[in-house]
């Protein structure tokens, strides 16, 4: 048996049975046994896993090519995950000794003292073992080496970084460490424990260092110092401190670097571990029903300064450690968000090994049990918000959760049980622009159940259309720190029917996530990504969908070329053996991407290459294509980009325009805009990806933040219709219609053109414009205003048949917009003054019949583009073959 097998062997039999401590470097065999689970953790296959029956923490690759994820880099040799073994939790994005300036290269492991073995495949089990990666010396920097123990019965890592200067003059050395724990993070050292710590109080995670040997900067006795959670971490060994290191010198620091579940725990282990003895706590929160699971405990010392605080679990309880001397301290047991309001208690005095039971009783709450319906009494996943009408709105939880985020509540059954305050709240409850929204009221008595209940009407019509989202985001990258389970709430509650993840710089999947809420046949999925270069904002590309290879760097994804954005997203392309899909330009500056790649003014290459490899391309926002720019507009500024996306359909770019919300974080977040594309199934559960592809590559899209627009051209008998580049020829062909994104053949130069736009409840559409060739013509501009009659207060807003004639070659786009509405409160603070706007991608037509011709019209406004423009082609560099992805995307994801 190979020590591979044999390591995976005793895992197998029974982590924790034999108590023991292990390093084993992570494979495909033994992931699944032995690696940490949590929002954030980012460990792959070649990384060093240290664990014993107490906590996990794993230590990643010593490689220069090593990140964690996008925004979280230089992680060879760092801890990157690190949680308690009961229960995983991870938190942390990555804990830097040496403060990220080791470039850690080589490591070994031992055991019990033995003889170290180096090599990427590591696994020694004992009762104590040591990781080792080293940093080599370099001009003006000093050798630096890291060591990781973890003892039997440890609930911590020791943590021992040498810095050593073997050259021949003075170095500079900074006796610190950094951590990335981001966002909804607190930081502090306190002086009077000589602690650090990285608390998240709503998450459940705390971080914390205690040296041995030297203080943590800046603690101050008798105080709690906060920093921000980026800064470094600076020591001061009581040696006396360290700038420089002479030839042949050294330093080293010892600390201890532990998770727990709340910052009362931290601050208990830190107290523990500096010897000081400490008086054992179990705090128990209920009401008259049961526990009050998640209930935060909070403790003031006497003169009620706060000490550390904590959230309860399932069965109501928390266990900590307090200084012998808090008898007259005090216990808060706060869960106000819920509606139970807050009790004050004395911990009272306790003996030196005796425990303090104390128990903290809260009122009932008002409790909301609600059940939302669709039209046939079934359930149906919506978000419900609640405002206070003369009460605070309540605050669930930070915009980064699930399910329950500040003001609202997600459920993907329409089925829902909130706490809350007693009092009188209005009610939004809603799902998407195709339904309309329902606004009550209720009143809130105090222990009791209020019910609420109310039926979602699908009244907007989409037969033929699935909405969809491109472009979202949640944890994996670093770049935020969201649930993704939130978001995948999220673009349930708003009926987004395909939704791609998405993230920055890694493949992931909503996939599991739908699994687990049992709602795979509501939305359509696939992996996907956001590939985000440096150069901003032309180096961020989506592409989907892209084969995921769990426990490899960023999901399998291709890397950034911060140097070349050209050489990027021909990488991104062509990526799985060039296999189909779709590569989208995010937030672009079109006028540096055309012609001025320095934005100096004056026109040069540009980037333009890159629209070569794209599908489609983001211009948002929507709203700036009735306010086109003035002709001494500075060509530098990257706004009006639907105009610049005009101005390009007129040069002979064919490329679709699309619309997408990239939320980062879950209150509201998705939804506010979305894109329709034609499909030939409205069922989620039957969407193909491979329709997904040719829609989105063909321009088949409606982009809006609500209207659903339809336009659809027809010429006389003379007249055919195609969809694609080139016109029929066959003059006996039937009159075909055309949509957004075909082609439409009428030499008469006559287009009647069938416009209808539906609304739902809670807004409202008031003009419709055609725009000709990027000009909106002053003919086919309908107001609510001056053409009352064709407007309606129904479902329907406006539905219209105008007659378009053309002398020349021509794309038409639609474009309608509530003017004097808004979007309101069901998307949210954030969006509610938005205006409701949809816009056409545009169709084609064909006058002369010999193949549409671009007419060159800059709209007034000048522009540098090169003399013929780059085109999308076929990528494949091979003959064609079926496309894995090319079936229904759900119930398994066809990119996994």
């Amino acid at each position: 048996m190979t020590r591979r097998a044999l390591s995976l062997a005793v895992c197998l039999v029974g982590l924790g049975s034999l108590p023991a401590a292990e390093v084993v470097t992570l494979a495909p065999g033994n992931a699944a046994v032995v690696a940490p689970a949590g929002k954030e953790a980012d460990w792959i296959h070649g990384d060093h896993v240290l664990h014993n029956d107490l906590i996990v923490a794993v230590i990643a690759k010593p490689a220069a090519t090593r990140h964690a994820n996008m925004t979280v880099r230089n992680v060879g040799g760092c801890i990157i995950d690190l949680t308690s073994r009961e229960r995983p939790n991870d938190q942390l994005s990555c804990y830097y000794p040496a403060a990220g300036l080791a470039e850690f290269r080589t490591a070994s492991a031992s055991a019990d003292g033995e003889a170290p073995v180096a090599g990427d495949d590591l696994a020694v089990r004992g009762s104590r073992v040591r990781l080792e990666a080293v940093s080599a010396a370099a001009a003006g920097r000093p050798a630096i080496t890291v060591a990781y123990d973890l003892a039997d019965g440890d609930d911590f890592l020791t943590v021992t970084t040498t810095w050593s200067n073997p050259g021949a003059g003075p170095v500079p050395v900074s006796v610190a460490d950094r951590v990335r724990a981001d966002r909804t993070f607190t930081s502090a050292v306190a002086g009077d424990d000589n602690v650090a710590w990285w608390d998240d109080e709503w998450f459940g995670q705390t971080y914390a260092v205690v040296p041995t040997g030297a203080r943590c900067k800046p603690g101050r006795p008798g105080e709690v110092v906060h920093f921000k959670e980026r800064d470094p971490l600076e020591f001061v060994p009581d040696a006396g401190p360290v700038a420089a290191l002479p030839p042949g010198g050294s330093v080293t620091l010892v600390r201890r670097v532990f998770p727990a579940d709340s910052l009362l725990a931290a601050r208990g282990i830190a107290r523990r571990l500096a010897g000081r003895e400490g008086v054992r706590v179990n705090a128990t929160v209920r009401d008259a029903a049961g526990p009050v699971p998640g209930a935060i405990v909070k403790v003031a010392d006497a003169a009620g300064g706060r000490y550390a605080a904590g959230r309860v679990d399932a069965e109501g309880r928390l266990t900590f450690a307090m200084p012998r001397d808090a008898a007259a301290w005090k216990l808060v047991a706060d869960a106000t968000a819920r509606g139970r309001g807050s009790v004050e208690l004395p911990l009272g005095p306790a003996a030196a090994g005796e425990t303090i039971e104390i128990e903290a009783l809260l009122p009932r709450p008002g409790i909301v049990v609600g059940t939302i319906t669709d039209d046939d009494g079934g359930p149906i996943p919506c978000k419900v918000q609640f405002r206070g009408r003369g009460v605070p709105d309540p605050d669930f939880g930070p915009d980064s959760g699930d399910t329950a985020v500040k003001n609202l509540v997600y459920s993907a059954d329409g089925r829902l049980r909130v706490e809350i305050a007693p009092g009188t709240y209005d009610v939004v409850v809603s799902r998407g622009s195709e339904y309309d929204a329902v606004t009550t009221s209720i009143t809130v008595a105090a222990d009791g159940a209020t019910p609420l209940a109310a039926k979602l009407s699908r009244v907007v019509a989409t037969g033929g259309w699935i909405s969809s989202d491109f472009h979202s985001h949640s944890t994996p990258s670093g770049d935020n720190t969201s649930s993704q389970l939130g978001r995948v709430q999220n673009l349930l509650a708003e009926q987004v029917e395909f939704g791609p993840c998405t993230e920055h710089n890694r493949i992931s999947s909503y996939a599991p996530h739908l699994e687990r809420l049992g709602a795979g046949h509501l939305m359509a999925t696939c992996s996907g990504m956001e590939l985000t270069g440096s150069l901003l904002p032309v180096n961020h590309q989506n592409a989907f969908p892209l084969v995921e290879r769990p426990g490899e760097q960023d999901g399998g994804g291709p890397t950034v070329n911060n140097d070349d954005p050209v050489a990027q997203v021909e990488r991104l392309a062509l990526w799985d053996d060039a296999a189909d899909k779709v590569v989208q330009m995010n937030h672009p500056n079109l006028v540096q991407v055309l012609g001025d790649r320095d934005t100096d003014g004056k026109a040069d290459a540009g980037f333009e290459k890159m629209l070569g490899f794209m599908d489609v391309i983001e211009v948002h926002p929507l709203e700036e294509i009735f306010t086109p720019p003035a002709p001494d507009f500075d060509p530098r500024r990257r706004e009006h980009t639907v105009f610049r996306w005009l101005q390009m359909l007129n040069l002979g770019y064919r490329l679709p325009g699309v619309v997408n919300t990239d939320a980062h974080y879950n209150f509201h977040g998705s939804g506010f805009l979305r894109n329709y594309l034609a499909s030939p199934t409205d069922d989620p559960a039957k969407i193909r990806i491979g329709d997904v592809i040719a829609a989105s590559k063909a321009g088949r899209v409606v982009m809006t933040s609500g209207p659903f627009l339809e336009a659809v051209a027809s010429a006389g008998e003379e007249a055919v219709a195609s969809a694609g580049e080139e016109a029929v020829a066959s003059a006996g062909e039937a009159t075909k219609p055309a949509g957004p994104g075909d082609t439409l053949r009428s030499e008469a130069g006559r287009v009647s053109l069938q416009i209808r736009v539906q609304c739902p409840n809670w807004f409202d559409v008031d003009r419709v414009q055609v725009f000709v060739n990027g000009r909106p013509d002053p003919a086919l501009n309908f107001t609510r205003r001056d053409h009352a009659g064709m407007f309606t207060r129904d479902v329907v807003r406006f539905d219209q048949t105008v007659s378009v004639t053309l002398d020349r070659d021509a794309h038409l786009i639609v474009a309608t917009v509530g003017e004097g509405s808004n979007l309101g409160l069901v998307m949210g603070p954030d969006h509610a003054e938005r205006r409701p706007i949809a816009v056409t991608n545009p169709i084609f037509v064909d006058v002369d019949g010999g193949g549409f011709k671009p007419n060159g019209d800059l709209l007034g406004v000048p522009l540098h583009h090169p003399a013929e423009p780059s085109r999308p082609g076929h990528r494949h560099p091979h003959a064609a073959h079926p496309h894995p992805h090319d079936g229904p995307s759900l119930p398994r994801d066809p990119a996994r």
